[in-house]
């Protein structure tokens, strides 16, 4: 069992969860699904957030804005491996408000501010370096968040974690099997159900990234277990 590359261009043709009443509700219908509920412990104050605001002198987007109020403070996932940029280390470069840094500060992500009405502006990679070279990472900030919060779930922010690569056929269908696809972030799809995550990428340049790939997580051992008999792989 395994994964043709027609076979996985189907899948990736569910339906993304974009439209949510609010991007407070979709930000918190992912960490309930995580199985890590939201709370008053883990939001940032407006306070905070107007003093950030007045401090680079750029608008917020709510999209960004909305994720700092009701997660910001979380840390299990936030900095399981790439680190959310608390509010007061906010940087401006370019026209870019930077809120994330990869784990070794090889790269950032920076949402723009050029259109001070854009709720969901696009999301950019800037390679560190002076000055910080930049490229265009996702359309939505909002579906960016979402989709890096599952890559964090399958990097450490699950106690239980592993991968997989994919024999080369299946018939496995994840739309199938109650899974939420949150969209597709330089060419790695995520999804998630109940205390799991996947997230899968496709073959790259590198020797060990010659097939389909699967990272996976889940909030007890049996999560994690379940997914690999379920897809018929062995995740270590």
């Amino acid at each position: 069992m395994g994964f043709t590359f027609c076979a996985f261009r189907h899948l990736t043709n569910a339906r993304v969860q974009y439209l949510m009443p609010s991007f407070e509700s979709y930000y918190h219908t992912i960490y309930a699904t995580f199985g890590y509920p939201l709370n008053e412990r883990t939001a940032v104050s407006p306070e905070v957030l107007d003093a950030a605001r007045k401090r680079l002198a750029v608008p917020l987007p709510r999209g960004v804005r909305d994720y700092y109020l009701v997660a910001g403070r979380e840390r299990r996932f936030n900095t399981s491996h790439n680190r959310l940029l608390p509010p007061s280390k906010g940087t401006v470069d370019k026209g870019r408000l930077i809120i994330m840094e990869e784990n070794q500060a090889v790269v950032y992500w920076g949402v723009s501010t050029r259109n001070p009405r854009g709720d969901d502006p696009r999301v950019w990679q800037g390679v560190n370096g002076e000055p910080i070279t930049w490229y265009p990472e996702h359309r939505k900030c909002s579906v960016f968040l979402a989709v890096m919060l599952h890559y964090q779930a399958v990097s450490g922010g699950f106690r239980f974690c592993g991968r997989a690569d994919v024999p080369d056929q299946t018939d496995y269908r994840f739309e199938e099997h109650g899974w939420t696809c949150y969209g597709e972030v330089n060419s790695m799809t995520a999804y998630s159900r109940p205390n799991q995550v996947v997230c899968v990428m496709p073959p790259g340049d590198l020797p060990f990234m010659r097939k389909w790939s699967v990272l996976a997580g889940g909030k007890t051992r049996s999560d994690l277990r379940d997914i690999g008999e379920e897809l018929g792989l062995v995740i270590t």
